[in-house]
């Protein structure tokens, strides 16, 4: 068996590479909905099923959007929006389930949130977070946001819970996003 020689040089190169494309692809800032069959019946417990919504982001309602929250969308989240309706037994829908990430000190913060028929939020599940400070994780602090809506945004944004952090930063930030989003797309697509 002969054994493959690079130079130095390659060496340094490739690695450099390798460390460096995590980190780009962190920087997405997609977020996924892990373990969906927990996290529905935590926030909706009659939920059985759901079904995905991907939503087109038109440039005219990213503009709109960006407006709204007064600075760019993060990359990964400028074209498309996705949410997930919650069915019951029956397949009546019962709710929505909206996935979020923000990015905050140490990483990514992911987290999902429900919205009953009302719009307004029935639950907040926090899904992963590298956060050295995890006061963001304390019921008493999400809890403040149960039954606010999209039209709460100033409210949500004046929410400290204590003391701002940056996981307390990212949660708000994140549910004030996610919100414009979903009221500026659902109001294009008539939901």
């Amino acid at each position: 068996m002969r054994a493959i020689r690079l130079p130095f040089s390659s060496i340094v190169f490739f690695l450099i590479l390798g460390s460096a494309l995590p980190a780009a692809a962190q920087e997405a800032y997609l977020c996924v909905w892990r373990n969906p069959e927990r996290t529905m019946t935590r926030i909706f417990p009659d939920a059985r099923d759901y079904k995905s919504v991907t939503a087109r982001i038109s440039a005219e309602q990213r503009a709109v959007i960006e407006k709204t929250l007064g600075y760019e969308l993060l990359p990964g989240q400028q074209d498309q929006f996705q949410y997930y309706h919650m069915l019951d037994a029956g397949g009546s829908a019962i709710g929505t389930i909206i996935p979020s990430t923000q990015k905050g000190e140490f990483g990514a913060v992911e987290f999902v949130f429900g919205l009953g028929p009302d719009t307004t939020i029935k639950g907040l599940y926090i899904q992963r977070a590298r956060e050295r400070d995890q006061a963001f994780k304390d019921r008493a602090f999400l809890e403040q946001f149960i039954g606010r809506s999209a039209a709460d945004r100033q409210a949500i944004q004046q929410v400290d819970g204590g003391g701002t952090t940056p996981g307390k930063q990212a949660v708000i930030r994140g549910l004030v996003k996610e919100l414009t989003t979903m009221d500026t797309v659902a109001a294009a697509v008539g939901q």
